[in-house]
């Protein structure tokens, strides 16, 4: 088994990966690498790709910033990196972009 990239069936547009996972499952990743659901049979892993893969783009995301959680934004995304900026109103640094090469959920995660 070797990591497939997902394409949406309708438009073409590039959704995320599915890789190996443990026990013949495929784990699905954004298309920064970020996990998405947990492992599951080939076929759900890229349907859930192709229903939010892309969507999850524009949800609301948390990153560690310092010792602390603060609300943030995708601004650009890759298969290398991802560039927050924090939009919490209380974070001192309010409006800083972020540079995270394949941020996983101990520094990334969804709000």
């Amino acid at each position: 088994m070797k990591n497939r990239t997902v394409y949406r069936a309708e438009d073409g547009e590039h959704v995320g990966y599915v890789v190996p996972a443990p026990e013949t499952r495929w784990q699905a990743l954004t298309v920064f690498g970020y996990p998405l659901g947990g492992p599951a049979a080939f076929d759900d892993s890229v349907a859930l790709l192709e229903a939010e893969g892309l969507a999850v783009l524009a949800d609301r995301w948390s990153v560690k910033h310092g010792e602390d959680w603060v609300t943030c934004r995708l601004v650009e995304t890759s298969p290398e990196a991802v560039v927050v900026q924090i939009n919490d109103f209380g974070a001192e640094d309010f409006g800083k972009q972020i540079r995270l090469e394949r941020p996983g959920p101990e520094v990334l995660k969804r709000a």
